[in-house]
């Protein structure tokens, strides 16, 4: 009896010296962090407004991360294959998602997807881009005036390219179909920049785009209106959807970076501390105003926040345009 006593007591102190050793290992572990490059999936095409973000973001990411952050584009579907397969991958900070709002609110909500808005542990959001409508220079449409008459005239026989199904671009277009009482006819792609190609070689009429993309542009196209409240700093001569007598056409896409679900908090943090300091940084952001970056820049807790009130409000958005029951 003595004897199995003994070989219980032993056999539970080699179990719990096992737990302690795993937990110090696990520890260890998260205090070395990163040991590696680390891999930022962006769900957009290269070129586009997100991966031109990203691309400067990655330029500082060693200096602060101590590691190479490497840019891995996996476009389309307007963002769904790249969070798809962000959805799969292990939660150890080594694979982070370039998130855009409302994008991985909205998708969710009106399409089958395999993340859901819990699928992201937001570390930082660098900016916000206004939705803004252009057509190529050499368009007889030259005022949304002209866009909204002719599309009274021929409902349905305007077509607007836009970065994806359900992305802030397509909602905005959505907004305007409904408060000026036209029909659109909206063409989605794997990115902006393919839905910027197709405006400029004459396949689609208009492109509801970013306003640093537009802004990169120039005189490429005639932009028609912001999506925003009041007319923005960086473009003052385009006028707002709201002044042209639409208000309710409001509508941006904010960009930032998240972990996986389940990443340990002592990770996150680590993360959360080395994307802050780059996004203060003053050559970054010099860099990112040269690029036509409007920054928005939010800590973790700010954007948790921020997206609660987010679903709520495009939840309710969804619903008013028919979207949703």
């Amino acid at each position: 009896m003595a004897k199995r006593v003994r070989m219980y007591f032993f056999s539970l102190l080699a179990f719990l010296l096992f737990l302690t050793m795993a937990s110090c290992s696990s520890d260890s572990a998260d205090n070395q962090f990163p040991e590696k490059s680390i891999q930022l999936i962006v769900a957009f095409s290269p070129g586009a407004a997100t991966d031109t973000q990203a691309r400067i973001i990655a330029k500082y990411a060693q200096e602060y991360l101590g590691q190479e952050l490497v840019i891995v584009n996996k476009p389309g579907g307007g963002g769904q294959v790249g969070w798809n397969s962000f959805a799969s991958t292990a939660p150890d900070g080594y694979t982070l998602a370039a998130y855009n709002l409302p994008h991985i609110i909205t998708q969710p909500l009106v399409s089958d997807t395999a993340f859901e808005l819990d699928t992201f542990e937001p570390l930082v959001n660098w900016g916000g881009d206004p939705t803004v409508f252009a057509v190529p220079n050499n368009s007889d449409i030259t005022s949304l005036e002209e866009l909204i008459k002719k599309a009274e005239d021929t409902p349905g026989s305007i077509t607007v390219g836009n970065a994806g199904m359900y992305v802030g671009q397509h909602l905005a277009t959505l907004l305007l179909e409904d408060s000026a009482g036209i029909e659109l006819e909206s063409v989605p792609f794997q990115g902006a920049a393919d839905a910027i190609a197709s405006v400029l070689g004459g396949h689609t009429d208009v492109v509801s785009g970013n306003l640093s993309d537009i802004y990169r542009l120039g005189d490429e196209v005639i932009p028609l209106a912001i999506a925003t409240e009041e007319r923005h700093a960086f473009a003052p001569d385009i006028p707002t959807f709201s002044e042209l007598g639409y208000p309710e056409v409001i509508m941006s896409t904010d960009r930032g970076i998240a972990a996986r679900e389940g990443t340990p908090e002592e990770i996150i943090e680590k993360l959360e501390e080395a994307f802050m300091n780059i996004l203060e940084d003053e050559d970054f952001l010099a860099e990112m105003e040269q690029a036509g970056a409007d920054m928005l820049i939010l800590n973790r807790e700010e954007v948790i926040e921020d997206m609660q009130i987010r679903t709520e409000t495009y939840h309710e958005l969804l619903k008013s345009i028919g979207v949703m029951d």
